[in-house]
């Protein structure tokens, strides 16, 4: 969705986000898993896209015989230009301490990103993408699930 201000001027606010639950599959290979992608976004010259973006991520953890600590799942804040590949904005390696448990259970984590792109002349696409290991994954997290999401742009035209 994109708002428009002051009567046709800059800046533009893009917005995007969903609560539904969206798996992120854990495969033996890296997998990347899209999970909230902003509408097209054209800039000029000079125009910076200041982006916000958060993912509630629930991950199911298994059976601990002994204190471990999961790695293996990365957030990603990407960018393609005028259809081309994405690339890589940023992103976040979430690590988390597992204690020695004798129930399966979850634990909730909520990485975010602020980013300022200045992006140069074109029509631009950003996207969250959660990224899994599988052999760094296996036998600690048995599923994982992207919960609540938003992504944000706001475009800012220099003066």
């Amino acid at each position: 969705m994109a708002c428009l201000c002051n009567g046709g001027l800059f800046p533009r606010l893009f917005w995007t986000q969903s609560t539904t639950d969206l798996d992120v599959p854990i495969v033996a290979t890296i997998t990347p898993t899209e999970v909230l992608r902003l509408e097209p976004i054209t800039t000029l010259s000079g125009d910076e896209v200041k982006l916000d973006s958060m993912v509630e991520l629930d991950i199911t953890i298994a059976i601990a015989a002994a204190a471990t600590t999961l790695t293996g799942i990365t957030y990603r804040l990407e960018r393609s230009t005028n259809g081309g590949a994405f690339t890589t904005l940023a992103s976040l390696d979430i690590e988390l301490a597992i204690p020695i448990i004798d129930v399966a259970t979850s634990e909730t984590v909520y990485p975010n990103l602020t980013w300022v792109d200045v992006p140069g002349v074109g029509t631009h696409i950003y996207r969250i993408v959660i990224e899994t290991d599988g052999t760094a994954i296996a036998g600690v997290a048995t599923a994982i699930a992207a919960e609540t999401r938003a992504l944000n742009a706001l475009v800012v035209r220099e003066a």
